[in-house]
């Protein structure tokens, strides 16, 4: 799983909708509290990557590293081209994402539409 997370991130700059939830658990609790929006299941985690998507579509994703085990993780990110600094932390279930919370600067960059 050494390429874990430049897979993950690599998945969210294509805009490839499946492949980003290819990463997930089918029952996925995800939240991204700096913009206190979030996600349960496949449905709305779908509808929530594809607002992303909508929202920040010139948005890449900067792998700066991370600590995983078998059942959590952390993974420090940079949000290009707005060079907004992030972490995840979450979850992991049979080698995908159960759980993910996102904390990133908000006073950094205002997301549109949210």
């Amino acid at each position: 799983m050494n390429n874990y997370f430049q897979d993950y991130f690599a998945a969210w700059d294509r805009l490839d909708l499946d492949a980003v939830l290819a990463f997930f658990t089918d029952d996925v609790v995800y939240e991204d509290t700096t913009i206190k929006h979030g996600a349960t299941g496949t449905k709305q985690m779908r509808r929530f990557v594809q607002a992303s998507f909508d929202n920040v579509p010139d948005a890449t994703f900067e792998y700066v590293g991370h600590v995983m085990t078998d059942t959590d993780f952390a993974v420090e990110w940079v949000m290009q081209p707005m060079n907004v600094r992030g972490v995840s932390i979450g979850t992991l279930r049979d080698g995908k994402i159960a759980t993910q919370r996102d904390y990133w600067n908000g006073a950094a960059f205002a997301v549109p539409n949210t």
